[in-house]
């Protein structure tokens, strides 16, 4: 089941999560896009009333807060993700943070359902016995992946220093433009900033979203769609017939959507070009 998107954060909507909960609905994931926590006071609390697990997607959310709380550091199992693009990278892989028992069963699990994985049996003091005590799977981090985030620990708030000074130039630079519309963030959290995600006011302009990435391109400027919605991929579209129109909020801004260049190897010339070919598209397309 789906729920459409908070037209502010694009992340879910609570009202519209209220809606889709059923008897035989068992969890709740919502997903902290682009590094903006979801409301998480009122996904909770559904959650509560209706007897449901909250599994929190925090693979954009690494040091984001909600509420002055670290994203990870409530009773929710959240999942972290360290892919190559992401705020802090061990190259693949992420992290699962949560309730001591049930993290305890997923590294049973995450280790073909052993019961002591390496690290216990050789390490000083430990032995060779193990069990295999249900299926498992293979979804362990290697020990040089790990080593790599910690590395990348140690530099993080550097790294969010960075990615913050950029979004101030993006947003003051854009913030004026009639034409175009800049991420929101609520008072209530610390945004962590892994997208920013630009919308356009196509009734502003004479060229589609399309387009506007075409000549940001055409000026050596790298963007991407962060997301196409789910219900119109054609797994879930013909599985579930889902249309377009069905999640409305959703459907629109992905129309008018695009992420800007935003890392913390990004210079200041590199910033003012972006700020400098955005605002020239647009000056060239108004409508």
């Amino acid at each position: 089941m789906l729920a459409d998107v908070d037209a502010e954060t694009l992340c879910i909507d609570a009202d519209a999560l209220e809606r889709v909960v059923t008897a035989q609905t068992r969890a709740v994931i919502p997903v902290h896009l682009g590094g903006h926590p979801a409301d998480l006071a009122r996904i909770n609390e559904t959650a509560a009333r209706h007897g449901l697990h909250v599994v929190e997607d925090a693979a954009h959310a690494f040091a984001a807060k909600y509420q002055g709380r670290a994203i990870g550091g409530g009773s929710n199992l959240t999942a972290f993700s360290f892919y190559a693009t992401k705020n802090l990278t061990t190259a693949e892989g992420g992290m699962l943070t949560g309730p001591p028992e049930l993290l305890e069963r997923a590294r049973v699990l995450s280790l073909h359902g052993m019961s002591r994985d390496a690290w216990r049996r050789y390490e000083k003091g430990g032995g060779w016995y193990y069990e295999v005590v249900e299926p498992g799977f293979k979804y362990n981090m290697t020990d040089i992946q790990a080593a790599i985030g910690l590395a990348q620990l140690n530099k993080i708030d550097v790294f969010q220093r960075r990615r913050r000074e950029v979004v101030a130039a993006y947003s003051a630079a854009f913030g004026a433009e009639p034409a175009l519309q800049i991420p929101i963030k609520r008072p209530d959290v610390e945004h962590a900033w892994h997208l920013y995600v630009l919308r356009l006011h196509l009734e502003r302009l004479r060229i589609g979203r399309d387009r506007f990435i075409e000549e940001l391109t055409a000026r050596n400027i790298g963007t991407s769609v962060h997301f196409i919605p789910i219900h119109l991929h054609p797994y879930y579209r013909d599985k579930y017939g889902y249309r377009p129109e069905d999640f409305p909020v959703a459907y629109s801004n992905y129309l008018r959507m695009l992420s800007l260049p935003l890392h913390p190897g990004l210079s200041d010339e590199d910033v003012q070009d972006v700020i400098e070919a955005v605002l020239d598209i647009v000056e060239k397309n108004r409508a």
